[in-house]
């Protein structure tokens, strides 16, 4: 089966997209139906569909979807499941210029690997696959904002948690009642793949945001990714004591990252961002495991994070 109830009224849905990657999605039953996070473009008829036939359901039963960010693998399913459904979409304020344009995601996913040296040939082809998972823009209906109440009936009621790091609108959805915390990508531990590293665009942000979730009533964590860290098993699903373990991993993680950043900025005066981050990993391969692209020679998710990281050190702003 592709979809597990977790708990209760809450379900999660294993949604596998091109390119090897698997994106965790959760549906929560009140007297309306919140479907959180779309994954790709063809992810609704492809996933979801027979996935919620297997519980006696259909996309038709959706009333909202609740996105915890814009990425491809978000909410590149979001237009099509409005379609067959009529959801309304709700997504924080710092990620609507690329719920409306898929030209600002290509431009946003692809500004770092730029910087880090990537061919124009790279490029173009990172583009179109993005282009591709994302489909067509569906903006948002509803416009979320930190502190936000969305109250599903049948004692289901969610509060946003706004948590930038990974993106500037990333959210989480606290069900405080039964402290369940569904976090999309805010807390990555050492990364969504084996050696692909964290993935964040802000590296004070998303430490910051790492220390408000440690702050939380949380007793289970829905991750969106089985994100490795904490316990040796990487279930996307952690409760107990491992909340505080995967989370209290991904700030050593972060700190692992920007110690490495920081000290090649300082060895490497007047380096390029490429040569800045091919020292770092270097000494970083020693703490967290790698797994280089071919051409890039950096690991496919760390571009973003190793040049937020570098504009920490330049605007000494990291909170550690």
């Amino acid at each position: 089966m592709s979809i597990e109830q977790i708990q209760g009224p809450l379900y999660k849905i294993a949604a596998p997209f091109e390119g090897g990657g698997i994106s965790f999605l959760y549906l929560l039953k009140g007297d309306q139906v919140a479907l959180i996070d779309t994954c790709v473009a063809d992810t609704p008829q492809r996933v979801l569909q027979p996935a919620l036939a297997e519980i006696g359901m259909s996309l038709s039963d959706v009333g909202l979807i609740l996105n915890t960010h814009v990425h491809l693998d978000h909410t590149g399913g979001n237009a099509a499941t409005k379609r067959h459904s009529g959801a309304s979409i709700h997504i924080h304020w710092g990620d609507l210029d690329r719920a409306r344009s898929v030209e600002a995601e290509v431009e946003f996913m692809n500004a770092p690997f730029r910087t880090l040296g990537a061919s124009e040939q790279f490029l173009k082809q990172r583009a179109g696959y993005i282009t591709r998972s994302c489909g067509e823009p569906a903006g948002a209906d509803v416009v979320l904002s930190d502190g936000d109440i969305v109250d599903l009936g049948a004692g289901v009621r969610l509060r946003v948690i706004h948590n930038p790091g990974h993106t500037l609108g990333s959210v989480s959805y606290l069900w405080e009642s039964e402290g369940v915390l569904i976090a999309g990508d805010a807390v990555q531990g050492i990364g969504a793949r084996f050696g692909a590293y964290p993935y964040y665009n802000d590296a004070p942000g998303y430490r910051r945001s790492l220390e408000k979730l440690l702050g939380l009533d949380v007793r289970m964590l829905c991750s969106s990714h089985p994100f490795p860290g904490g316990s040796i098993t990487n279930n996307p699903v952690r409760v107990g004591t491992d909340v505080r373990l995967f989370l209290e991993t991904s700030i050593q993680a972060a700190d692992t990252l920007h110690r490495a950043v920081a000290r090649s900025m300082k060895r490497l005066p007047g380096a390029s961002r490429r040569e800045v981050a091919l020292d770092a990993l270097a000494e970083l391969v020693y703490q967290i495991p790698q797994l280089l692209d071919r051409e890039l020679r950096i690991p496919r998710s760390a571009p973003g994070t190793l040049v937020a990281h570098m504009d920490a050190v330049e605007a000494d702003s990291y909170p550690m």
